[in-house]
């Protein structure tokens, strides 16, 4: 993690849901989506140490990405749990290894909750290669929202 990275809980800045409901909709928002209803799902992201959860990463006092677990997320397996889901990264601070911390962390609080795999999903036809880097592996392929996604899993 980089040294002047903190991570935590959105529980801990719920005056950040405004900021983090603007990069969900930029981001990962459907033209139905609106903003009391992203507002209303991160709302219920405001555990702790359970699922459902969503982190922020700060540098310094400006908050820089986030991350969140849910239960399930993946639209054709709502079995696989938890899911590692909503990485974000401020376009400022991308290639500066946020994402990977924000994913590291993900999976540190995944163990602390005995969970022994944890899962996403890509939309996206090159970042699932990301990932892979990181040491997840595709176990699947399918469509959500008429998008083709691959399903990965990493052991903890």
């Amino acid at each position: 993690m980089l040294k002047n990275l903190k991570i935590i809980p959105l529980a801990n800045r719920k005056d950040l849901i405004p900021t983090v409901t603007q990069w969900y909709l930029a981001a990962f928002g459907r033209k139905e989506t609106t903003i009391e209803q992203c507002e209303e799902i991160l709302r219920s992201r405001l555990n702790t140490d359970r699922l459902t959860c969503c982190f922020l990463a700060f540098i310094e006092d400006e908050v820089v990405g986030t991350v969140s677990l849910t239960a399930n997320d993946i639209p054709t397996k709502p079995e696989l749990s938890p899911c590692v889901t909503h990485l974000f990264v401020s376009e400022k601070y991308r290639r500066q290894n946020i994402g990977q911390s924000l994913v590291e962390y993900a999976k540190q609080k995944s163990r602390k909750m005995n969970f022994r795999k944890a899962y996403l999903y890509t939309t996206n036809k090159t970042i699932h290669k990301w990932y892979e880097k990181l040491e997840w592996k595709i176990i699947g392929e399918g469509i959500s929202n008429g998008f083709a996604i691959k399903i990965m899993e990493y052991e903890l």
